[in-house]
């Protein structure tokens, strides 16, 4: 686990920027089709992150509805995805200075490490050994 002072501060309004070369390969990996992945592809993102204590708020807004992950790092939590309406089991923790969210026992959902990079939260997602990160900017 991180020190304290290590840990970067990832609070703030972010506001997607733009996803690598491989963010189409990954949305393929996640079981999406062609049609689907053309609208994600296009759809406008953005994040608010913020804390309270040591509680971890990660809100991401989507055009089909808000992802929220809420979390004290090192414990594991539950979360409604509104994309497909299934409850998931996740934990989060910080390893080093990088913002880690992993699916429990399900291997099909994706993890998530969360890292600040020249000014910019990257956002780099993992399925089934697909990889694609996602370029924020703070607004």
């Amino acid at each position: 686990m991180a020190d304290s002072s290590e840990k970067p501060d990832l609070t703030g309004h972010w506001v997607l920027e733009r996803n690598d070369e491989n963010f189409d390969k990954y949305l393929q990996a996640v079981g999406l089709n062609w049609f689907v992945r053309k609208i994600i592809a296009k759809a406008n993102v953005s994040i608010d992150i913020t804390t309270e204590g040591d509680k971890i708020e990660i809100r991401t807004h989507t055009p089909k509805g808000d992802l929220v992950d809420s979390f004290v790092p090192g414990d594991e939590y539950e979360m409604k995805n509104p994309m497909t309406g299934k409850m998931e089991k996740k934990t989060g923790y910080w390893d080093g200075d990088v913002l880690v969210v992993e699916p429990v026992d399900n291997e099909n959902l994706p993890s998530t490490t969360r890292s600040l990079k020249e000014g910019c939260l990257l956002m780099t997602n993992t399925v089934k050994g697909v990889s694609t990160t996602r370029y924020f900017k703070k607004k």
